[in-house]
């Protein structure tokens, strides 16, 4: 079994990636010491923008919720008298951040076909 392996890019959800060609990425379950076994050795080939974008988008998520939060935390001070107002917007904006995500995801999928 020759797969000729040149770079580890990444351990991502029990799974571990690497480069086979300029656009292949090799993906396969285990780790090291399976790679002799045929039966336990799964091989898949991803294109780069489908297997990365998971990790884009939660890192555009984890970026997008933090500058709410300090955005909203910065004009807490006038809604410190009323707080339901407050804890309201603040749960009206994760809920356009939560949708958001799945219509990017919508698109991505569109887009790559």
């Amino acid at each position: 079994m020759n797969i000729n392996l040149i770079k580890t890019i990444d351990n991502y959800k029990n799974y571990s990636y690497f480069y086979k060609n300029l656009n292949k990425l090799v993906i396969y379950k285990g780790n090291f010491t399976i790679l002799s076994s045929f039966l336990k050795v799964i091989i898949t080939k991803f294109s780069f923008e489908i297997l990365l974008v998971d990790k884009v988008i939660s890192i555009t998520k984890k970026y997008k919720i933090e500058r709410i939060k300090k955005n909203l935390i910065l004009k807490g001070r006038v809604f410190s008298n009323n707080s339901k107002y407050f804890e309201y917007i603040l749960e009206v904006a994760y809920w356009i951040l939560f949708y958001s995500k799945k219509v990017y995801i919508l698109k991505s999928t569109y887009n790559s076909y």
